[in-house]
């Protein structure tokens, strides 16, 4: 298998456990040392053991196990050590006993170690909304 497909299977198989709640399976191919931005704070995890807890006490909670997690649109980029992935989230899950979706932005960076590739950077975001009066006025 290529580096393409193999970083896509990678990213796909890790969707596919998210949305499991398989947490064993989530941190599979995450580095020890990973950096992580969150949709939710707090806004940036260091270390495999604070993304395990993120999941566990926030995410698949708020999924409930029957909520969404889907990935669109990845695109993989590979050099030798080196990649990166893109690719839109599509999540559901429940906010105050409300169903809540929502669209979120996935970027993954990779290292090739020990000759396999390693996500050591994940960013999760969502667009805020805009507001053009606060243009020029340096609030948000």
């Amino acid at each position: 298998m290529d580096d393409l497909a193999a970083i896509k299977t990678l990213i796909e198989e890790w969707g596919r456990a998210v949305h499991a709640r398989d947490i064993d399976a989530v941190l599979r191919r995450h580095a020890d040392d990973l950096l992580f931005f969150d949709v939710v704070g707090p806004t940036r995890l260091v270390g495999l053991q604070a993304y395990r807890q993120t999941w566990q006490e926030q995410f698949f909670p708020w999924h409930g196990g029957d909520g969404r997690f889907e990935l669109r649109d990845l695109k993989v980029t590979a050099g030798d050590r080196v990649a990166f992935a893109t690719a839109l989230l599509d999540c559901a899950g429940i906010e105050q006993g409300r169903p809540a979706a929502f669209t979120l932005r996935l970027t993954v960076g990779l290292e090739r170690r020990n000759g396999e590739w390693t996500i050591v950077h994940e960013h999760h975001s969502e667009p805020l909304p805009f507001d053009d009066s606060t243009i020029g006025t340096g609030s948000a």
